[in-house]
């Protein structure tokens, strides 16, 4: 068997059994009881919670410093465009004002 046909075997949509939300469940009520010796216990809850908050709190803190980093690199980027335009308009307007001031040509040469 070559390994396409050992991978679509592996990976064929396969039924679950009947008894796997109990015993799921079991587990999960099983473990609760290991890990927390004291039902009730608020100990726990909390550090989850604070960890969480410090969690978030991070995430923002370093969404603002990228939004303030692209909001600079942003502001940089106009500025250097604002000052390519001004440069063109300057030669530009320095072509015309030259073409302007020579005396006019009328066909002699």
């Amino acid at each position: 068997m070559n390994m396409e046909h050992e991978l679509r075997d592996a990976l064929r949509r396969k039924e679950a059994p009947h008894d796997l939300a109990d015993r799921v469940l079991a587990r999960i009520n099983a473990d609760t009881g290991a890990t927390n010796p004291r039902p009730g216990s608020t100990g726990s809850n909390v550090r989850r919670w604070l960890a969480a908050a410090a969690v978030v709190a991070v995430a923002v803190g370093g969404a603002e410093r990228y939004y303030q980093q692209q909001q600079a690199a942003e502001t940089a980027r106009a500025k250097d465009e604002i000052r390519l335009a001004l440069r063109i308009t300057n030669d530009t307007l320095a072509r015309v004002q030259s073409k302007l001031s020579r005396p006019a040509d009328n066909g002699v040469r």
